[in-house]
């Protein structure tokens, strides 16, 4: 089953795209009944707007290369391939979910366009030679992706603010156990307008703006909020589930549920029957031509890496010296495939011996034992480059769940007994938890996105995943 990335925060299985759509939520995977609608026009205002702006921008560093004066040559030969840029810059920003902003963060959506802009410009190189178009200077390029990454930033924060004017917030129903209800509702009030709470024993009214009741109200309260989407925790009882899921496709109202972890198994199922009975399989099955195509990639995009960041390494590898006392690479036991240990390569980021006398601690933000140097490595996310050894040696791959150290492995599995699932496929650099989730994001949710990969990876995703990794190395708050 292929996976279809739709935009940081959104991956959309094809297959069971008419009735149930997967997508990750703030750090929980959510399963979503029923369709988004017809595109706003807001959307398209925000695709004529990139389009102008992209070309504005390339013609205006024209005009600043030549000090105002662009030779028709050179101008003739950038309308040529014009179409071309215009169709890329729209898909690469579509990807990066640059046409599903209403409930983004300015952070979120200004690293979009970042990371939009560092795809278009070798593509728009790419694209000038391939047509033959030499008559483009390289300064041309330069100057070009400077102006675009303004000029759209600018017009994008123009338009979030009016976007968030004009469109109203979601009117939300939440329906979830007491214990639950208010890490779900931290999740969801800062983008969705809460009518109603439906929990399993009553409670004392907070806010008299919303309905309060059980289970038991749950039809009541609907027809009285009118939500057009509605959360709903998996610890609700089935009959709940099922008469919410009637309700969601009679109304044509969006369905939220955070699914348990036999629910994500069970979302990525494979059909199969016996006989004339229908059967779901549940389990990651071996495809060898997958596993060989995903061995090469990661064997040539790893050389590839390390060739190209060798003098940006030395330069690190000097610094790190420079900086504080100790060996310039750290090594440390992880677990990877099967439960396989191995020692994963990283840049200092911490002084000599941090946990000699402290033993295995997960590190905290401002912690005091991470160097100047390593601060800078583990914002840019550079520290994690040597691992790309770790992949060439078959160790590690380049997409897939982050190996953990074996102390944490076994508190995990003692606390969530499913853990030792994603072990099933081979370790990663960066994986769909990360791109979706948070550093601080738990340990059970983190699982989640390993498991929703481990049963849907493909070379197709793991390219997704890797030029979505590209905007989350700009977020900070990814980092948090």
């Amino acid at each position: 089953m292929n996976l279809l990335s739709r935009g940081e925060g959104e991956i959309i299985s094809a297959e069971k795209e008419t009735l149930w759509r997967t997508v990750i939520y703030h750090g929980a995977g959510v399963y979503l009944v029923g369709s988004s609608g017809p595109k706003r026009a807001i959307n398209y205002l925000q695709m004529l707007g990139d389009v102008l702006l992209v070309n504005l921008a390339i013609v205006l560093s024209f005009w600043i290369r030549f000090h105002g004066n662009i030779p028709q040559s050179n101008f003739a030969s950038y309308i040529s391939i014009s179409p071309f840029i215009s169709v890329i810059a729209l898909l690469i920003f579509n990807f990066y979910g640059l046409y599903h902003t209403s409930r983004k963060s300015w952070g979120e959506i200004a690293a979009s366009i970042a990371a939009s802009i560092a795809i278009l410009t070798p593509i728009t190189i790419a694209a000038s030679y391939m047509s033959h178009s030499f008559a483009f200077p390289r300064t041309v390029f330069l100057i070009s992706a400077v102006l675009q990454l303004s000029l759209i930033v600018i017009w994008r924060w123009v338009m979030l603010r009016y976007e968030t004017k004009v469109t109203p917030d979601e009117r939300a129903m939440v329906v979830a156990p007491v214990g639950e209800m208010d890490e779900l509702l931290k999740k969801i009030e800062n983008s969705y307008d809460v009518y109603a709470m439906v929990t399993d024993q009553k409670v004392s009214s907070i806010s008299p703006k919303r309905q309060y009741g059980i289970y038991a109200d749950i039809e009541r309260l609907y027809h009285k909020c009118h939500p057009s989407v509605i959360f709903v925790s998996s610890s609700v009882p089935e009959d709940i589930k099922r008469i919410l899921t009637e309700k969601a496709l009679e109304n044509g109202c969006r369905l939220l549920l955070v699914p348990s972890l036999f629910e994500i198994m069970l979302a990525q199922s494979r059909l199969g029957q016996i006989e004339d009975t229908p059967v779901l399989e549940i389990g990651i099955s071996s495809d060898p031509g997958k596993e060989q195509t995903k061995r090469f990639m990661d064997i040539v995009l790893s050389f590839l890496g390390l060739v190209v960041l060798s003098p940006i390494m030395l330069v690190v590898a000097i610094a790190i010296k420079l900086d504080s006392p100790g060996p310039v690479f750290y090594r440390q036991e992880r677990i990877s495939q099967g439960g396989r240990r191995f020692m994963v390569v990283k840049f200092r980021t911490m002084t000599d011996g941090a946990e000699n006398n402290t033993g295995p601690v997960i590190s905290q933000d401002s912690d005091p034992r991470v160097t100047r140097v390593g601060r800078i490595l583990r914002a840019t996310r550079f520290d994690e480059v040597p691992q790309l050894f770790n992949v060439l040696n078959g160790d590690m791959s380049i997409v897939g769940p982050r190996p953990e150290r074996p102390f944490f492995v076994e508190q995990f599995e003692k606390e969530i007994p499913e853990y030792s699932h994603r072990h099933m496929v081979k370790a990663g650099i960066t994986g769909l938890a990360q791109v979706a989730g948070r550093y601080s994001t738990s340990p059970e949710d983190k699982l989640k996105y390993d498991l929703l990969y481990a049963r849907s990876a493909s070379p197709l995703m793991d390219l997704r995943i890797m030029l979505q990794t590209l905007k989350v190395i700009l977020m900070r708050e990814k980092a948090s």
